[in-house]
């Protein structure tokens, strides 16, 4: 069982591709992780390549390229023959020596192999998703050179971070580096590219899907683009959003799953959200809450009620949380 990830030429943008990996975004997520709407050259995408080394094999299944039961019969004939995993796997058919090589390549590089701007770094991800600050992060990274510590845990200790804003930017790094080797394996198997003109390649981020059962994924029907603030709301010392968010989550027919809220500024103390079967609370650094039951209809229906923040003033600002969806 795979997911089937077709890309057209010349067409669609990375978002739909997010979202098929469970991700609502804030609109300018890609601008400030300063990537191009349109992904069409091979060295631009292995170039995010970030995040833990995977083996091979969990690279494959990552990017649902081969099933757990191909991934088992590969690593039995590898043990039995002594020969690499790519090599039974381009022999099986499974993929094409192209693409092994660029699976291979994005492995090198996720490895730390290669320098590049990290663009889908950990830090690079939580400065983006106004987790932590520019500054922040680069006295983190100061101190790291000299701890040794990971990123994260210097965050950590440092109060800059708490560890679920770094679990949930981990989990959120994890769909993005998916997401560019799933397009980098587009690129690779692109039947008219040739040796000579594989950096020309171009692939659309325009994506269909079928999500096996275990890989969640949101449709979304709405999203509130921003949240408008009131000097009465300011004086009652929260806003109230009904409706804010409306979505269907697709693949699967598990009655439970978990959602992961980014924040996105220093709007609110706090947010109650209503549609989960009942209500709960996240607090300034985000959370991650139990959707547990289905409409009829299908779409769930968030409400929210943000606790504004001493320093809030009146006004529109962008919609401050952004939600990933992963199963239970």
């Amino acid at each position: 069982m795979k997911i089937w990830v077709a890309m057209k030429a010349d067409a669609g943008n990375l978002d739909a591709v997010l979202s098929t990996l469970g991700i609502v975004a804030p609109a300018d997520l890609l601008e400030r992780l300063d990537i191009p709407d349109r992904l069409d050259r091979l060295d631009q995408v292995l170039a995010l390549a970030a995040g833990e080394r995977l083996r091979f094999g969990e690279l494959l299944r990552a990017a649902e390229r081969i099933t757990p039961e191909q991934l088992e019969d590969v690593l039995a004939e590898q043990q039995r023959s002594g020969c690499k995993l790519g090599e039974i796997l381009v022999e099986r058919g499974h993929l094409s020596q192209r693409e092994c090589d660029t699976v291979l390549e994005f492995q090198r590089r996720q490895g730390g192999a290669v320098r590049g701007p990290g663009k889908l770094n950990l830090g690079s991800i939580l400065v983006a998703t106004g987790q932590i600050t520019r500054e922040q992060l680069e006295s983190a990274l100061l101190r790291q050179a000299r701890t040794h510590r990971r990123l994260g845990d210097e965050l950590v200790v440092a109060g800059a971070a708490s560890r679920g804003q770094v679990e949930r930017g981990l989990s959120l790094q994890r769909k993005l580096v998916t997401c560019a080797l799933n397009v980098a394996l587009s690129l690779a198997s692109t039947a008219a590219v040739t040796d000579a003109d594989a950096g020309q390649a171009k692939a659309s981020m325009q994506v269909s899907a079928i999500v096996v059962s275990w890989a969640p994924a949101i449709q979304v029907d709405y999203q509130a683009a921003q949240l408008t603030i009131t000097p009465g709301d300011i004086a009652r010392g929260y806003v109230e959003v009904p409706a804010a968010s409306q979505f269907r989550i697709t693949g699967g027919t598990r009655s439970s799953w978990l959602v992961d809220f980014f924040v996105r500024g220093r709007i609110f103390t706090s947010a109650q959200i209503e549609g989960f079967g009942g209500s709960a609370q996240i607090g300034a650094d985000g959370g991650t809450l139990f959707l547990r039951n289905r409409s009829p209809d299908g779409v769930t229906r968030l409400n929210y009620r943000f606790t504004l923040g001493p320093d809030v003033q009146p006004g529109s600002y962008q919609w401050p949380l952004a939600m990933s969806v992963r199963a239970q």
